[in-house]
């Protein structure tokens, strides 16, 4: 039974075509479409890491990461310098519509894991009406911490290790054994 009418040396091609089309499937739409950045933060979190590569691998919207600095209280130029991205670049791609490259989306989704981390550590701490987690997540991200030898959160976010320290100084607050 013949799989395709293509002749043999374009299947391979349009079966890896199919095969990444039906991998971009799998992420949801709504992960980076949605417009309220906690639920997006929050499925950034969720998110497998299969899911989360997908989304690296497409790029994520520059529009999408204005919008998650601009709603975070440090301000946009803050974020994009701790993730070591140039303002101008996103702002000249997001005028133009366009995605970041994989290398700047990458920071920008583990970015957007911490947020969607501290999101959830709120929803599992009970009632989170009075408190405002991103007000809290801009005062921590810029203040030195002793664990960080005195370095701020925000002075580690641009490299994957760092946001991975950072994620684990975040679960220790969660715990209780962060001093």
């Amino acid at each position: 039974m013949a799989r395709s009418k293509l002749p043999a040396s374009r299947a391979p091609a349009a079966q890896r075509a199919a095969t990444a089309k039906s991998k971009a499937k799998s992420v949801p739409a709504a992960t980076v479409k949605k417009r309220n950045p906690a639920v997006v933060a929050l499925a950034v979190y969720r998110a497998s890491p299969l899911e989360r590569i997908a989304m690296i691998r497409r790029g994520i919207p520059a529009s999408e990461a204005k919008r998650l600095f601009a709603e975070l209280r440090i301000g946009q130029g803050a974020g994009f310098k701790a993730l070591n991205l140039s303002t101008a670049t996103v702002n000249k791609k997001a005028k133009h519509g366009d995605n970041l490259s994989p290398e700047e989306s990458e920071r920008i989704v583990g970015f957007a894991k911490l947020l969607g981390q501290l999101e959830a550590m709120i929803q599992e701490s009970g009632d989170p009406a009075d408190f405002d987690a991103r007000a809290w997540m801009a005062r921590w991200l810029t203040e030195p911490l002793p664990a960080f030898g005195g370095a701020r959160p925000a002075d580690l976010m641009d490299t994957m290790e760092g946001q991975g320290l950072v994620s684990a100084a975040l679960a220790q607050v969660q715990s209780g054994a962060y001093a």
